[in-house]
C-alpha cells in the first residue's frame, strides 16, 4: 500500500490532533472530592492535602484520564472499593482524621497507587507485588512532599510541616527489615509461600518497597509503567514470572526495560 505526500500529511495531522485531544481529556490533577463527615477536619484542607500528595505521582502519568474519586472516612484498614458509588465514583476509605496530615498522605498515596495500577478483581497469588508497589508509593510521596513543600506547600503556613512528612516516611522505613535491590531475589524466594498466600503483609511489602525506592527516585518517569500492571487479567495459579511477562507485554516499549530490570532483581528473568 502506498500513500501520497498529501495523505501522509493528513494522517500526521490526525495523529497530532488525537494526541492533543487525549491530553486535553486528562485533567492536570485527579478529579477528587472529600466527604468530610467524621474526619474532624475541613473539606478544603483535606482536599488540598490529597491533591498535593497526588501530584508527586500524577505528573508522571500524562494523558491518563481517571474516573472521579471520592474519599470517605473508614473505620478499618484503608481500602479502595471495587464497587463504585451511585455517582459512579471510585470510593477510597481512609482510616485517619483530625490534622494527622502525614498519615492522610501515607494512606492516600497507597490507595491512589492502586487506582493508577488499574486495580481489578482477579486471582490474588501475585497481589503482594501490587501491594509492594503501593507501599513504595507511600514512601515515595511522603519524601517528595518533604521536598516540594519547601517551595509549594498547600498553604504558606504548612511549609515547615514538610519535615514531619519526611520523618513519617523515615520512621516507617526504620521499623522494617533493611533490604538492598540486590537482596530482593533471595528475600522473595524465602517468603514466596507467605506472599502468595497473603499479599497484604506490611512487614514484607514494606521491606521490598524500601529496596525499590531508589529506582523510582532515580527516575520518577518509571512510575507510569504501573498504568499497565493490570491491563490484562491474571489467571489462577499464575507464576510471578508469567505475571511480570503479562505486564511487560501490555506496557509500551519504553517501559519494558524497567519491567525487565524488576524481573531480574526478583530472580525472575525470562526463559
Amino acid at each position: 500500500m502506498t500513500t501520497t505526500s498529501g495523505e501522509t500529511g493528513a494522517l500526521a495531522a490526525v495523529l497530532v490532533l488525537a494526541a492533543v485531544l487525549t491530553a486535553a481529556a486528562a485533567p492536570d490533577h485527579p478529579r477528587l472530592r472529600v466527604d468530610p463527615r467524621d474526619f474532624e477536619a475541613s473539606r478544603a484542607d483535606i482536599e488540598n492535602l490529597l491533591q498535593s500528595a497526588s501530584r508527586a505521582l500524577w505528573k508522571e502519568f500524562p494523558g491518563y484520564a481517571l474516573d472521579p474519586i471520592v474519599v470517605v472516612r473508614g473505620r478499618k484498614d484503608p481500602i479502595t472499593l471495587f464497587e463504585r458509588n451511585a455517582r459512579g465514583e471510585i470510593v477510597v476509605q481512609l482510616n485517619t482524621g483530625s490534622t494527622y496530615w502525614a498519615q492522610y498522605s501515607y494512606q492516600w498515596a497507597h490507595e491512589f497507587c492502586h487506582i493508577l495500577c488499574g486495580f481489578r478483581k482477579q486471582p490474588r497469588e501475585n497481589n503482594w507485588f501490587e501491594e509492594t508497589l503501593c507501599e513504595l508509593a507511600s514512601l515515595y510521596v511522603l519524601r517528595a512532599m518533604g521536598t516540594s513543600w519547601e517551595h509549594d506547600p498547600p498553604y504558606p503556613n504548612w511549609k515547615e510541616y514538610r519535615h514531619s512528612l519526611r520523618a513519617y516516611a523515615d520512621d516507617v522505613m526504620a521499623k522494617r527489615e533493611k533490604l538492598t535491590p540486590d537482596g530482593l531475589a533471595r528475600f522473595y524466594k524465602l517468603h514466596e509461600g507467605e506472599l502468595r498466600g497473603n499479599g497484604i503483609r506490611r512487614d514484607l511489602n514494606g521491606a521490598m518497597a524500601g529496596a525499590l525506592l531508589p529506582l523510582l527516585e532515580e527516575d520518577p518517569s518509571r512510575w507510569e509503567a504501573v498504568r499497565w500492571l493490570n491491563a490484562a487479567p491474571a489467571t489462577k495459579g499464575m507464576s510471578f514470572r508469567d505475571y511480570l511477562a503479562k505486564w511487560s507485554a501490555a506496557a509500551p516499549p519504553r517501559h519494558r526495560p524497567f519491567i525487565a530490570r524488576l524481573a531480574a532483581l526478583f530472580g525472575q528473568r525470562g526463559r
